[in-house]
């Protein structure tokens, strides 16, 4: 089976008494999203849970869906929201107990960059809710970052003493994008949820280098405005507009899963088949081409 846009990294981590090995693999295809699958292969068998970090574009945040997970010789998880054109690196942290309180160390990785065109924006909570769109003049311009506190001027003192936290998040980033079909359009506004269907109401935007952003946004507080341009003669081009505000993403260890149960009860006619397909459960778990064979 081939895959588009499939670039395969492996490499070696660092653990003790353990050979952990790591393979990255980059596909740039939309299907849902692009994204690095990250897997840690060969943990030594004191591991019983990890969680899996990703060091770019000047953070380190947990990956989602890699949070105090089972890791039985082996881990592995994908990446929906790694950053677009600039270098992405991963580590996880192993534990001995299911807790997740006694820490083992960190594994590492090699260091790889997802690139594609466009801009990608995509739920949180369901990666299959996601639109490819272009950034029009007027994207992240004005950047504002506040500090939360206030200037207090002591008894007797000539000037004011800071009193606060530190400096926060962008706040009132304004957001023009465009998509060329109704298909896209309704992509775009599925991402924010539908009379039938509710969503959280944070949407994370991927753009590219060189917009002054984080590679990885998370947009909340705002109100989308749609515009169509050519729809009276015809055409299918439409405008969003808005203004959001960075947000704390939800909780990491909220995810869709890629392959579910379902997907393998879908795919094989009985246990005993599925069992006899794979050699671990790692291998079937990894297995992501079932994804959505259920439905």
């Amino acid at each position: 089976m081939s895959f588009p846009g499939k670039k395969t990294y492996p490499g070696t981590g660092t653990f003790p008494a353990s050979g952990a090995a790591t393979e990255l693999v980059v596909r740039t295809d939309w299907a849902p999203v692009p994204r690095i699958e990250v897997n840690f292969t060969q943990l030594d068998s004191a591991v019983k849970t990890a969680t899996i970090y990703r060091v770019s574009d000047g953070r380190t945040m947990r990956v989602r869906g890699g949070v105090k997970v089972s890791a039985l010789g082996a881990v592995a998880v994908i990446d929906y929201e790694a950053p677009n054109g600039v270098p992405s690196s991963y580590r996880a942290e192993m534990f001995s107990d299911v807790d997740a309180t006694v820490s083992l160390g960190f594994t590492q990785s090699p260091i790889v960059t997802l690139e594609f065109e466009g801009t990608c924006i995509h739920q949180p909570l369901d990666p299959t809710l996601a639109v490819r769109v272009d950034a029009l003049a007027g994207t992240a311009v004005g950047l504002v970052r506040k500090f939360n506190g206030d200037a207090v001027l002591p008894e007797g003192a000539r000037v004011p003493t800071w009193i606060g936290g530190p400096r926060q998040g962008l706040t009132g980033v304004p957001f023009v994008f465009l998509t060329t079909s109704f298909v896209d359009a309704d992509k775009l506004q599925s991402v924010l949820g539908t009379y039938e269907q509710s969503q959280v109401g944070v949407m994370c935007i991927r753009t590219p280098p060189p917009m002054r952003i984080p590679r990885t946004f998370f947009a909340g507080n705002f109100e989308m405005s749609e515009d169509a341009i050519n729809v009276h003669a015809g055409g299918e081009d439409i405008q969003f507009s808005f203004t959001a505000d960075e947000v704390s993403p939800p909780a990491a260890g909220l995810v869709r899963p890629a392959v579910r149960r379902a997907d393998l009860d879908a795919a094989f006619p009985t246990r005993a088949a599925r069992d006899a397909a794979y050699l671990t459960r790692f291998y079937r778990d990894t297995d992501y081409s079932l994804a959505g064979s259920a439905g």
